[in-house]
């Protein structure tokens, strides 16, 4: 996961975080800050290590999957995590897990913590996790989506305790939820339930629409395809939000009238038309002058690692140029200079090892 702060001339630091062994043989999630004006790199801490100093990991516990955003809101960067990796074939085993954290990063003090401790059972949620997390404009709330459940969890960073978890989409088998959820400063927060493997593609759902003022939850007239969502990136006066599906099709939501559109999948017609798809897509990239929007996608015939852009105003994909290959992710993280953050792992086949910060200036 991917995240960045407003800092010094440049206009960010960039953190950025990782899953892997410990000693001990469990996995933990560490954190990383880049500083883009020096060049500095440093380790913030660990989930389990927070959790720990914090007197809040149960015996046993590991916490392999932080997979939210990070969030920057009013001088922290917040992140969550769950103790499982998924739930996407069936949620029988969900009870042996603790739950999930919530953590912080003040970006003055350099204090990095799990806000989890006060909490009844040192958790967020009891026993599920939390695989996406965004800040509500204009509100003192950060809003997660409860994995395996898909409930909305609100959760008051002034007064550090949940305010109010909200019913989501029902599960059912081989309907995963998305690893994004999307808050809105009209009050309205938006979830989806999709499929992830490529041969699944073609399956239909409805997007759903979460109203803070009234706490009800229904789903909306429109509905996606092409995978749960797994990028999003949005326009600085919150007017647009950009949404990209795992099999690579591209949304676009007008938050005034909460109307969705379908922008097409992220590779130029050419190679669509030539048979060529997305298999899988982890994360999207609005450009410095919001004109473009940008993906560094795995294709289904190729296994190299491009980065393509979509010119917003024409509808048009075009290949950028190529990348080391890998698997490319995380959305919404540039600089003021126009770089693009990924994070990036694995190889042409392993999904694992390998990992880095990708900086990339189209």
């Amino acid at each position: 996961m991917l995240g960045r702060d407003r800092h010094r001339w440049l206009g960010a630091r960039v953190y950025i975080g990782f899953t892997g062994p410990r000693a001990d043989g469990r996995e933990d999630f560490a954190v990383f800050r880049y500083d883009p004006a020096t060049g500095d790199r440093h380790l913030l801490g660990s989930f389990m290590t927070a959790s720990e100093a914090a007197r809040n990991l149960g015996r046993g516990e590991e916490i392999p999957k932080g997979h939210t955003h990070l969030v920057e809101h009013d001088g922290r960067i917040y992140m969550a995590s769950q103790g499982f990796h998924d739930f996407k074939r069936g949620i029988a085993g969900v009870a042996a897990y603790r739950g999930s954290h919530l953590y912080a990063y003040d970006t003055a003090t350099g204090v990095f913590e799990d806000l989890s401790r006060s909490l009844p059972g040192g958790v967020v949620t009891a026993h599920t996790g939390l695989i996406a997390l965004t800040a509500v404009p204009g509100q003192p709330l950060l809003a997660g989506l409860e994995h395996p459940s898909s409930n909305v969890v609100l959760f008051d960073v002034r007064a550090n305790r949940v305010r109010q978890i909200l019913p989501g989409i029902p599960w059912r088998l081989g309907n995963p939820l998305s690893r994004e959820i999307v808050a809105t400063r009209q009050g309205r927060i938006y979830t989806y339930r999709g499929t992830e493997e490529p041969e699944q593609r073609a399956g239909r759902h409805a997007i759903w629409v979460h109203d803070l003022a009234t706490a009800e939850g229904r789903p909306t007239p429109y509905t996606a395809t092409g995978g749960f969502w797994n990028g999003q990136t949005g326009t600085r006066d919150g007017k647009t939000i950009f949404l990209s599906t795992v099999n690579g099709e591209l949304y676009r939501l007008d938050t005034a009238s909460g109307r969705f559109g379908p922008l097409g999948h992220l590779l130029p017609k050419a190679e669509v038309e030539a048979g060529e798809l997305i298999d899988q897509l982890y994360g999207i990239t609005l450009s410095a002058d919001e004109s473009r929007i940008y993906a560094v996608p795995r294709r289904s015939r190729s296994r190299e690692s491009t980065l393509y852009a979509y010119e917003i105003a024409a509808g048009i994909v075009s290949r950028v140029g190529s990348l080391e290959p890998a698997r490319y992710a995380g959305s919404h993280v540039r600089d003021s200079r126009g770089n693009l953050y990924f994070g990036r792992f694995g190889g042409d086949e392993a999904w694992q090892g390998n990992a880095g910060l990708a900086i990339l200036t189209p």
